[in-house]
């Protein structure tokens, strides 16, 4: 069976897994009424809750989610990656290195693909 990913607002750049999702797992992508959308490959494990990039995303630009920034690529991010403290810059809070090497160690985070 194929996982699934949620898009909660038609122009997000992410969306949210429903369950965990490993390295080259075939990605259901649903709408927040259930419809499917479309599908893609996880270049990375997913861990339930976690964001997942529905398109390339440079260096700079945005995140969005709900409709909303949620924060700024740090990095170039390819379409079915994890998207998260190590590749993503939040506008509201700034994260210490120390705390992002931490959830990058503990979630293990791959920092290649």
């Amino acid at each position: 069976m194929k996982k699934k990913v949620i898009l909660m607002e038609s122009n997000d750049n992410v969306a949210t897994a429903l369950e965990n999702i490993l390295k080259d797992d075939n990605v259901v992508l649903i709408s927040s009424s259930s419809k499917t959308l479309g599908s893609l490959i996880a270049l990375n494990n997913i861990p339930f809750g976690n964001k997942i990039a529905l398109e390339n995303i440079l260096s700079g630009n945005k995140i969005i989610k709900y409709n909303a920034t949620i924060g700024e690529s740090t990095q170039d991010i390819q379409k079915g990656q994890l998207v998260h403290v190590h590749n993503v810059k939040s506008l509201r809070v700034d994260i210490p290195r120390a705390f992002k090497e931490e959830i990058i160690r503990q979630m293990n985070i791959e920092l290649e693909v």
